[in-house]
C-alpha cells in the first residue's frame, strides 16, 4: 500500500494495490518546492565559493609577498587553473605564481622611485666642488675641472 502526505500535512491517504511509502517534499518558504538535487546543487556551489575565497585569500597574500604589483589582477587571470585537494585547500599555489613570474615579469619587483617631478627633465646634476674637494684632487684632476668654477670656489 502507497502513502503520501501533502504539503499541508494532512492524514496520510492510502492507496490501494501499492507498497511504497513516498512523502512529498515539504516547502522551505510557502509556495516553494525545494528537492534533494537542487539542494545538493546548492551545497557543490557553496563549498566551491567557499574554496575560492580561501584560495584568493592564500594567493593573494603570497603574491604580495612575491612582490606582484597588482595581486588582485594576477589572481583573476590564473583562477581557472587552480587545482585544489580533496579537502578544499589549494596544491598549485607555488606552480602557478611560477608561472605568473614567467608571463608576466613586469608585475613583480619594486617600481622606480622618480627623483623629481619633472624627472630631471634635461638638467644633468653637477657635483658641487669645494676646497675639501680641490684640496684632494691630484693635479692632472684639476686640469680637467672647469676652470671659471675653480676660481669661484677659491675666491669664496
Amino acid at each position: 500500500m502507497k502513502t503520501k502526505t501533502n504539503q499541508n500535512n494532512e492524514t496520510p491517504k492510502s492507496v490501494p494495490g501499492t507498497t511504497v511509502t513516498e512523502t512529498s517534499t515539504h516547502s522551505v518558504a510557502s509556495g516553494t518546492d525545494i528537492s534533494h538535487a537542487e539542494l545538493a546543487a546548492e551545497n557543490e556551489q557553496l563549498k566551491t565559493t567557499i574554496r575560492l575565497s580561501a584560495a584568493h585569500r592564500q594567493l593573494t597574500g603570497e603574491l604580495a609577498r612575491a612582490g606582484a604589483r597588482s595581486p588582485e589582477l594576477l589572481f583573476d587571470a590564473v583562477k581557472d587553473g587552480l587545482q585544489f585537494a580533496a579537502d578544499g585547500t589549494l596544491q598549485n599555489a607555488a606552480a602557478v605564481i611560477g608561472k605568473l613570474k614567467t608571463s608576466f615579469p613586469e608585475q613583480f619587483g619594486a617600481e622606480p622611485i622618480p627623483a623629481s617631478i619633472d624627472a630631471g627633465a634635461g638638467a644633468a646634476a653637477v657635483p658641487q666642488l669645494t676646497k675639501e674637494a680641490l684640496a684632494k684632487m691630484k693635479p692632472a684632476e684639476i686640469a680637467e675641472l672647469d676652470w671659471a668654477e675653480v676660481r669661484r670656489v677659491l675666491a669664496a
